[in-house]
């Protein structure tokens, strides 16, 4: 996608590169938006996004990576199922591993959220 003008269709698709070596990547934002699931009206959930993987032979293009995320603006989903849902979408490229995904949601109600995917085995 990079370089090019790029169709409203192809939002949901991440694009890879080769890499020549093992890198470590990441990438951040306080730009991701979801719908709030348990509201009937209109109410975005705004979240600051770090998502991290090993490129061990393909690396995400980072404006496939941001047209994909823009498109959880339209879902109404709750923090625990989105970031799964990164992370085992991230998860299933090839050439990619380590991966690693936090979402902290804005203050809502005075409470703040955090979730991470993976999540730690309990002992």
């Amino acid at each position: 996608m990079l370089g090019r003008e790029v169709d409203e269709s192809e939002f949901g698709r991440l694009d890879t590169f080769a890499v020549p070596e093992p890198v470590l990547c990441t990438f951040e934002t306080s730009e991701l938006q979801a719908l709030c699931p348990a509201v009937p009206v209109i109410q975005p959930d705004v979240y600051d996004m770090t998502l991290r993987y090993t490129a061990v032979s393909a690396a995400i293009e980072s404006k496939s990576l941001k047209l994909w995320l823009v498109t959880f603006r339209d879902q109404r989903i709750f923090a625990e199922y989105l970031v799964s849902t990164i992370g085992r979408t991230v998860s299933a490229l090839e050439g990619v591993a380590d991966v690693s995904v936090r979402l902290t949601q804005n203050i809502r109600g005075g409470l703040r959220e955090t979730v991470s995917w993976p999540a730690p085995v309990p002992d």
